[in-house]
């Protein structure tokens, strides 16, 4: 920590003392301010775990790309003049790669920090481009007319300004949801702030534009030499996510904002910007239909969930009582004829689990649950009912015979449980349905059966009864 405090107050010292140069020496201490961030970006690479380094080399590589063009232009500066330096070609052509690189490395850090919060990300993008197309409407654009920028520039500068504007509204949803340790994250939001300040201000032709051009180095600087940038690649907490009135309602006011803020500037006869509007809306629509999406599946999953869990056993995952009076139900509605419920319950089952422990308990209940679902035909049913009783239901001749040698099978093997081998008896009563029975008829009948058997139980045996 000391040597990021040393080397932002150096870094900042120049920063502040850069008005005081002479103008055409300027690029000098630019130059000086914008090379800083390399050792720190390398050292950082160096501590970066495996496999969570991509961004951090783009952001060298976007770095080195633009002190090309920053050293080219600052010699220039010194011995041509201003003018001629920001019209070099190699200027021009080394600050649109360099910011290019540095926005996918920003790219890089939200999907990898913020995957878990893709939602949130594609809100915050939507509110930043919002905002950035009525900036460019109502401030950046008439102040390019004024100065008489050619298309080509207006182009170049409205592209940077949307890029930067999404790019920082996702950093910052990252860095809002993110760990409070992760202080790099919010370092590398600061830097892209900083450099859409800078693209504002040279729009407008300030005098100050390289003084938030040099911050946005600083800032990527101290997010490489800060202990928390290794966590730069690991996923953040995922937050609630809901489809709810008021974020319909919030997405659609992001979405109307620019097209409005242009209604407004009609109304008043001032020049509306055509390209501005097709692109946001271009850009917008489809992240706005993509968030309703997400939304909309994310509720359906959500209810699907809710209802697996009213209907399965949470241990074994079996369908529970209340689906298996449900199957049994439908079954009887649809035609009683031919079904048949098998009622079971465990022999030596309460030993086991009073002499090993309510884990292995657990355990042979999976095993015997497994075991009974295995090569279970497509029609019929296996539930648990409560405790350690199964209820099978089955239809058709020879289901009810198969079901009990499956069941034989499984007295006559040993299970598996935690260190030891078991075995156990079971009980089963079978009850044949008849025209008008209902749910409670069968298995009242099917109960009592099994309660006949088990006068016969026998651990390692098979007790049998029909109805």
């Amino acid at each position: 920590m000391s040597l990021l405090r040393l080397y932002a107050a150096l870094t900042c010292l120049v920063v502040v003392t850069y008005p005081a140069w002479p103008a055409e020496q300027q690029g000098w201490p630019l130059v000086l301010v914008t090379l800083s961030p390399l050792p720190a970006l390398v050292a950082g690479l160096r501590r970066a775990p495996a496999g969570t380094r991509l961004a951090w080399w783009l952001f060298l590589s976007g770095t080195v790309v633009y002190d090309v063009g920053n050293v080219v232009w600052s010699w220039l500066l010194a011995t041509a003049g201003r003018a001629t330096a920001d019209a070099d070609p190699i200027v021009g052509v080394t600050m649109t790669a360099g910011g290019a690189l540095i926005l996918a490395a920003s790219l890089v850090v939200v999907l990898q920090r913020g995957r878990a919060d893709i939602g949130g990300i594609l809100d915050s993008v939507v509110v930043a481009l919002g905002f950035g197309g009525v900036l460019w409407s109502t401030v950046l654009l008439p102040a390019m007319t004024a100065h008489d920028m050619s298309a080509g520039h207006q182009i170049s500068r409205f592209t940077n300004v949307l890029l930067l504007s999404g790019t920082l509204g996702a950093l910052l949803r990252v860095s809002i949801v993110s760990d409070r340790r992760v202080v790099s994250v919010r370092l590398l939001s600061v830097s892209v702030g900083f450099a859409l300040v800078e693209n504002i201000a040279f729009t407008m032709g300030a005098d100050w534009v390289n003084i938030p051009y040099m911050a946005a180095f600083i800032a990527v600087g101290c997010a490489a030499l800060h202990p928390s940038m290794s966590g730069v690649a690991t996923a953040g907490q995922a937050p609630d996510d809901h489809l709810s009135t008021g974020r319909l309602v919030f997405l659609g006011i992001m979405l109307a904002i620019a097209p409005v803020a242009g209604g407004i500037r009609a109304l008043l006869g001032l020049p509306v910007d055509g390209v501005l509007l097709a692109v946001l809306s271009a850009g917008m629509v489809p992240l706005v239909m993509v968030r309703i999406a997400r939304l909309s599946r994310a509720r359906r999953e959500a209810e699907v969930a809710l209802h697996l869990m009213a209907t399965s056993d949470p241990l074994t995952g079996l369908p529970n009582r209340a689906a298996c009076v449900d199957r049994i139900d439908a079954e009887l509605a649809s035609d009683p004829a031919g079904l048949a419920v098998l009622f079971c319950d465990l022999d030596g089952f309460k030993p086991v689990n009073d002499r090993l422990g309510h884990a292995a308990g657990d355990a042979l209940l999976i095993e015997v649950s497994d075991h009974l679902r295995a090569g279970l035909r497509e029609n019929d049913l296996v539930s648990r009912f409560g405790g350690d009783e199964f209820v099978i239901v089955c239809r058709g001749p020879g289901s009810v015979e198969v079901m009990v040698d499956r069941i034989r099978a499984l007295v006559a093997r040993t299970l598996p449980v935690g260190a030891e081998q078991v075995r156990i008896g079971v009980s089963v009563g079978v009850a044949h349905s008849a025209p008008g029975d209902s749910t409670d008829d069968v298995l009242t009948r099917a109960d009592l059966a099994m309660y006949e058997a088990k006068k016969r139980k026998e651990v390692g045996a098979l007790s049998l009864a029909t109805a």
